[in-house]
C-alpha cells in the first residue's frame, strides 16, 4: 500500500475543522450578547392583524408586546385554550420607511383588497361609516362588521403655536372666549397681519396644515374652517360651496399658509428649524405638541403651546372596529380580537396611554403629569367638541378645499441624460406623470427636461396642459450629458420672475429628479446652494424637492440642494416607488 504525503492528512484535518466551524456557528448561543430575542410564536396561537393609525403607534405597539408575551400563559387572553398573537399592519407612504396606517389608506386598502385585517382603528368613526358604506355597495348590502365600534382613546384638534402668539390671541396659559377659528381666519386674511394683534413686528401670520384627504388632521382643519364660515356646526351639502362662507372661510385661511404635507409631525419639524420667522402655527393634535416638547423643549427659542378653539374642535377618538363579518376572519379571529380590545380597555393599559399624551376613552378620566404647561398643554383647558359631519359632507369640502386653496406654481425638471437609461427613465416617467395627474386645474406646471442642454420648456395649468403633457412625459427618451446645476437655476429664475408678478401669491415649488451625476454645467454647486437659501422674512420662498433615482445616485448632491430651500430629499429605483415619491410630493403643494 503506498503512503500518503503528510500534507494530505493536514488538509483533511483542515477541512472537518472548517465543517465542525460552520456547524458551530449555526447554533444559537446563549450568553451576553447572543440571546435569540425574537418573540416565539406558539403553533396554536390564534393569529390577528389590524390597521390602526398613527397618533397612537407608540402606545399600541408597547400594548401589543405586552399582549402577546401575557397571552402565552394567561388563560384569559387565549382562546379555547389557545395563545393570541396580534400585529400590527404597516403601509409604505414613501420606499423605504414604514409606517403606521393612515385612517384613509386603511379604509382604501381594505377596500380594494390589498390587506384583509381583522381589526381596523382609524382616527374617526366617520372612516367607518365611509367603509361600512361602500362595502355593502361592493358586495349586495351585507356589511363588513356586525358589533359597535369602541374607541380606545381621545386626543383633540389643537393649533400647536408659539406661547408669544398664543397669549396675542387670548388663547394662553387659559384660551379666554376669543381664541377662536374665526379669530385666526381674520389675521389669516389681514393684509396688517400680526399688527392687528398689536404686533406689526411678526409680520404677517404665518400658517401650516397637512393635506386634506391625505391627512386626519388636515382634513378635520378643512372641516373645522368650514363649520366658521358656514356658522353652524351642523353642516350638509348645501352649506359647503366655494362662494358660502364655508369655502371663503377657507380660502381666508389658505392665504397665509405656508406649508403643507401628509403629516402635522413634519410641519411640527419645520416649526423648529425654521422657527418663528418661518412658521407662527400649524394644526395638529394635542397629543403631538406633548411628545414633540418633551423630546425638543430645550432646542426651542420660546414653548410651543396647544391653542385650544372656543368655538369649537374635533376629538378623535379611535374606535376599533371587529371585521367580524368579513370572510378571511372566522370566529376564532373574531373573539381573539374581542379580547385583545378588553385588553387595551383595561385599567392598566388606558393608565398607560397618559405616558405618551393621549387621553384615555373615558372622557371622565383623570389626565396625568405630561398633561402640563412644561409639555405645552393645559389639563384644564375647556375643549369643545363638535360631531363630525357624515362622509359625503367630508368628501364635498375636499372637492371646495382643492378649488379655493391657494394654488401652486411647480417646475418638474427632469433628468433626461444617457445615466438614466433603461429601467430609471420608464420609472422617472411614470412618477412625474402621476404628480401631473395629481396637480389641481389651475396649479401652474412647468416642463423642464434636460441632459446636457436646458429644453425650452413647456408651461400652463393643469386644464390646459395636463393631459398633453402626460403623453410628451412619456415620449421622453435618455441621451446626452447631463447639466444638472444649470437646470435647477434656470428653474429657480423662471419661477422667481412668475412671482415678482403674481398677486394672488401662489406656492412656488421645483421637483428635480436625476440620478445627481453633473458632468456640464456651468453653474457650480455652492452657486446653487447660495442662490436657492430662502431670503430673510420669505417663508413663502421656493421650496424644492429632489428625488434620487437609482442605486448610483449622487445623495450629497441632491439633499444639499434639498436642503438649501426647505425641502426634502427622496429616493427610490423602481417604478412603484417613483410613483409613491411623486404622489406624496405632491401633497406639499
Amino acid at each position: 500500500m503506498q503512503e500518503r504525503p503528510i500534507w494530505l492528512y493536514a488538509a483533511g484535518l483542515a477541512l472537518i475543522a472548517l465543517a465542525v466551524l460552520a456547524v458551530i456557528q449555526k447554533v444559537p448561543v446563549a450568553g451576553p450578547g447572543n440571546e435569540d430575542t425574537s418573540p416565539k410564536i406558539a403553533s396554536n396561537a390564534v393569529k390577528i392583524t389590524m390597521a390602526s393609525s398613527i397618533t397612537k403607534r407608540e402606545w399600541l405597539e408597547e400594548a401589543v408586546k405586552t399582549f402577546n408575551a401575557a397571552s402565552e400563559s394567561d388563560k384569559g387572553l387565549q382562546v379555547d385554550g389557545k395563545p393570541i398573537d396580534a400585529e400590527i399592519l404597516l403601509e409604505e407612504p414613501e420606499p423605504g420607511r414604514k409606517a403606521h396606517y393612515r385612517s384613509g389608506t386603511q379604509i382604501t386598502d381594505t377596500l380594494q383588497g390589498r390587506i384583509k385585517p381583522t381589526i381596523l382603528s382609524p382616527a374617526d368613526e366617520s372612516w367607518l361609516v365611509k367603509l361600512s358604506k361602500e362595502w355593502k355597495d361592493g358586495h349586495s348590502g351585507k356589511d363588513i362588521t356586525t358589533g359597535k365600534a369602541q374607541s380606545v382613546t381621545r386626543t383633540p384638534v389643537i393649533v400647536a403655536i408659539w406661547e408669544s402668539r398664543a397669549r396675542a390671541l387670548g388663547c394662553w396659559p387659559t384660551a379666554g372666549p376669543d381664541c377662536t377659528w374665526e379669530r385666526l381666519r381674520t389675521l389669516a386674511a389681514s393684509p396688517n397681519g400680526w399688527g392687528i394683534m398689536g404686533h406689526p413686528e411678526w409680520g404677517k401670520f404665518k400658517f401650516g396644515y397637512a393635506y386634506v384627504g391625505e391627512s386626519d388632521v388636515g382634513t378635520q382643519t378643512a372641516v373645522l374652517l368650514c363649520m366658521t364660515g358656514a356658522k353652524t356646526h351642523a353642516l350638509a351639502i348645501e352649506t359647503v360651496e366655494t362662494t358660502n362662507g364655508c369655502g371663503q372661510a377657507m380660502a381666508d385661511v389658505e392665504r397665509a399658509k405656508v406649508h403643507s404635507g401628509t403629516s402635522s409631525p413634519w410641519l411640527l419639524g419645520q416649526l423648529q428649524t425654521g422657527g418663528p420667522e418661518y412658521l407662527d402655527a400649524v394644526t395638529t393634535y394635542e397629543k403631538e405638541v406633548i411628545t414633540f416638547n418633551q423630546a425638543n423643549k430645550d432646542k426651542l427659542r420660546e414653548p410651543l403651546v396647544a391653542a385650544y378653539p372656543q368655538d369649537g374642535t374635533v376629538v378623535v377618538e379611535h374606535p376599533m372596529a371587529i371585521l367580524d363579518a368579513a370572510d378571511w376572519v372566522s370566529s376564532e379571529q373574531a373573539e381573539a380580537a374581542r379580547i385583545f380590545r378588553r385588553f387595551l380597555l383595561s385599567s392598566e393599559q388606558q393608565g398607560d396611554l397618559l405616558n405618551y399624551g393621549l387621553r384615555p376613552a373615558d372622557p371622565r378620566a383623570r389626565l396625568g403629569s405630561a398633561f402640563d404647561r412644561a409639555n405645552g398643554a393645559n389639563p384644564e383647558a375647556n375643549v369643545v367638541s363638535v360631531a363630525v359631519p357624515d362622509p359625503i359632507v367630508f368628501d364635498r369640502i375636499a372637492e371646495v378645499w382643492h378649488r379655493v386653496k391657494k394654488h401652486a406654481a411647480i417646475a418638474l425638471v427632469f433628468d433626461k441624460s444617457g445615466s438614466m437609461s433603461g429601467e430609471k427613465i420608464t420609472a422617472a416617467v411614470k412618477g412625474a406623470q402621476e404628480f401631473v395627474g395629481r396637480m389641481d386645474r389651475d396649479d401652474q406646471i412647468i416642463w423642464m427636461p434636460f441632459d446636457g442642454t436646458i429644453y425650452p420648456s413647456v408651461e400652463g395649468s393643469g386644464a390646459e396642459i395636463g393631459e398633453g403633457l402626460v403623453r410628451r412625459i412619456g415620449s421622453t427618451v435618455a441621451s446626452g450629458g447631463t447639466s444638472l446645476y444649470d437646470a435647477v437655476l434656470g428653474a429657480q429664475e423662471q419661477l422667481e420672475a412668475l412671482r415678482k408678478n403674481d398677486p394672488s401669491g401662489k406656492r412656488y415649488g421645483i421637483v428635480v429628479l436625476s440620478d445627481g451625476k453633473d458632468a456640464n454645467s456651468k453653474a457650480t454647486l455652492s452657486q446653487v446652494e447660495a442662490k436657492l437659501q430662502p431670503h430673510e422674512g420669505d417663508p413663502n420662498g421656493i421650496q424644492i424637492h429632489n428625488i434620487a433615482i437609482g442605486k448610483d445616485a449622487d445623495e450629497q448632491v441632491l439633499t444639499k440642494i434639498a436642503n438649501a430651500a426647505h425641502g426634502r430629499y427622496w429616493k427610490g429605483q423602481m417604478t412603484q416607488d417613483m410613483v409613491t415619491i411623486y404622489r406624496a410630493i405632491a401633497t406639499y403643494y
